[in-house]
């Protein structure tokens, strides 16, 4: 039996002959999943197969065992196999000349961070990692995107500011379902007051508004109940500090009344209507959205599902999973197995990790005496002449 049979790049089992082609090529087939393929110099590379295995299990729902039963394997072998696969970094899929009229912008919370997601009506541009939804995040995420047009963003300050700073042209649209939710935030969505039950009435009505018409009215109501319930809004209530025991005075109703500014807020900055007045150059000026739905639904859901499904991972791999899985939805990415290549299947990656290591071992203090060691492999077994507790130590 020759032992020079290539494995299948789709589950790296075992091959055999197939016939020719046309040009007299010898044709091979999977004795498991009966893939038929053509013995190329992409396919002889043994990372290959163990590439794409790699990325059908992250981008999927399949459990790492089930995966391994299906290829004969067992999950500490596949997982052995991998390892390599998580030095493989995808590479930014920004186009700096493609101008959207509409992106969605979008942060979720997970275990390994705060995910920020710029997206269109049907591919990711860019994403990033950060802490918390800051401006800085913010401007970290779009200034490798040109300015589009208009930009829909949930509420937070730090996105406003960013897109203020990074794309001054740029005309901010405030989702409308996040403004119904801080309304219902503040009364709930069954009111007792009278007031409160018009604002929140005219919270929901918000996603119906589809004319300029429509808007005008749904206005014209709102500055009508500033009118009519003006005094009301504005009684106070004298009460006892119970710290300082000091008397002050509040406002009666400060729930109600958060929820008229909030949404006057909106209106006097002029980030309610602004999707049905597309700005001039728009490509389909009839497809601009008041919510980020298409984000939230689209790619949000999906993300956390993806993380729950792969519970368990450690922070860095679950980015990496994250991050797979949106490269894949950007509009043109490119195939993860010549990613890895260009990459040396890992090798780039893993040699600047350790550059890192050793510079951080090599490191001088200020003394220049030499600083301990930032990453070691070992304990030190010596004795210490110290009276403090020396945490590792071995004694004898």
């Amino acid at each position: 039996m020759t032992t020079n049979r290539p494995r299948c790049p789709v589950c790296s089992h075992t091959t055999k002959k197939n016939g020719t082609t046309s040009k007299g090529t010898t044709r091979w087939r999977c004795t498991d999943c009966g893939h038929s393929f053509v013995r190329t110099t992409q396919h002889d590379h043994p990372h290959a197969a163990t590439m794409r295995t790699f990325i059908t299990w992250v981008t999927g729902t399949q459990s790492l065992t089930a995966l391994a039963e299906h290829h004969g394997r067992h999950r500490n072998t596949l997982s052995r196999r991998m390892s390599w696969c998580w030095w493989i970094i995808p590479p930014s899929a920004v186009d700096p000349h493609r101008i959207h009229d509409q992106i969605f912008l979008d942060a979720t919370f997970l275990a390994s961070g705060c995910l920020l997601i710029a997206a269109s009506r049907t591919h990711i541009i860019n994403w990033t990692w950060a802490r918390t939804e800051t401006t800085a995040a913010y401007r970290e995420l779009i200034s490798p995107i040109p300015a589009p047009l208009m930009a829909v963003i949930d509420g937070g300050q730090g996105a406003a500011s960013a897109i203020t700073s990074t794309w001054p042209t740029t005309i901010i649209q405030r989702c409308l379902v996040h403004a119904q939710r801080v309304v219902r935030r503040h009364t709930t969505s069954r009111p007792r007051t009278d007031a409160g039950k018009t604002i929140y009435r005219l919270a929901l009505q918000l996603t119906r508004i589809t004319t300029l018409d429509q808007a005008a009215e749904w206005t014209a109501h709102l500055q009508q109940f500033g009118a009519v319930y003006q005094d009301w809004l504005n009684q106070k209530t004298t009460v006892q500090d119970p710290v300082t025991r000091q008397y002050k005075q509040v406002f009666t109703h400060p729930r109600v009344r958060a929820a008229y500014h909030s949404l006057l807020s909106l209106y006097r900055r002029k980030l309610l209507f602004n999707y049905l007045q597309p700005p001039a150059g728009a490509v389909d000026p009839d497809r601009f959205a008041p919510t980020t739905n298409v984000l939230e639904g689209g790619f949000n859901a999906p993300v956390k599902e993806l993380a729950r499904r792969h519970r368990g991972l450690s922070r860095p791999h679950q980015r990496t999973v994250i991050d797979w899985w949106l490269y894949l939805k950007t509009q043109t990415p490119d195939d993860p197995v010549a990613i890895a290549r260009s990459q040396s299947w890992g090798q780039v990656a893993l040699s600047t990790a350790q550059d890192l290591v050793n510079h951080e071992n090599t490191r001088p203090d200020i003394n220049g005496i030499g600083a301990p060691a930032g990453y070691d492999t070992a304990i030190d077994s010596s004795y210490q002449h110290s009276m403090g507790i020396q945490q590792g130590w071995i004694g004898r």
